[in-house]
């Protein structure tokens, strides 16, 4: 019988993991989409700060929707993130979790300028009723460089050498 509680137990941290995961992977698309309020606001607790480097904080799912969202006007226009390499470390009651990834992205600020931006998020995630969401997200930007020679269009064919 305790083989079947360690495998419970296991798969529900799995599962827990696999949550985690999809909550990383649905915030990369809510900031790319827009970025989209209504797809960040569920993404946070109702108490969430999101520290972004020196530049500012959000409070609370609607501050931190509105706020992304409305950088787009001042702020950058289009982004594609890349988060990748997550560690996720699982609390023992399985609520909650230490969560860090690395990003990569490219994105035009709405002057138009191109942009390389390389960092990393650190955060807490924590268990609720319908998902997992962050109560606290950090963005430690290493890297925010202008690209000059800016974004090109899609060529009409691939080279072949």
């Amino acid at each position: 019988m305790v083989h079947s509680i360690d495998l419970a137990l296991r798969v529900a941290r799995l599962e827990a993991e696999r949550a985690i995961t999809r909550l990383i992977s649905d915030l990369g698309q809510a900031f790319d989409s827009g970025p989209s309020a209504s797809a960040l606001r569920g993404l946070f607790t109702q108490d969430a700060i999101f520290k972004i480097d020196h530049y500012d904080t959000l409070h609370g799912a609607d501050g931190i929707a509105d706020g992304v969202a409305g950088n787009a006007e001042n702020g950058f226009r289009w982004t594609l993130h890349y988060l990748v390499s997550p560690r996720i470390d699982l609390s023992e009651d399985g609520a909650s979790a230490d969560v860090s990834f690395l990003l990569w992205e490219p994105a035009t600020a709405a002057s138009g300028r191109a942009y390389w931006i390389g960092g990393n998020y650190v955060a807490r995630a924590v268990a609720a009723e319908d998902r997992w969401r962050f109560a606290h997200l950090r963005l430690n930007a290493e890297l925010i460089s202008h690209y000059p020679e800016g974004w090109h269009g899609k060529p009409d064919a691939l080279d072949r050498a």
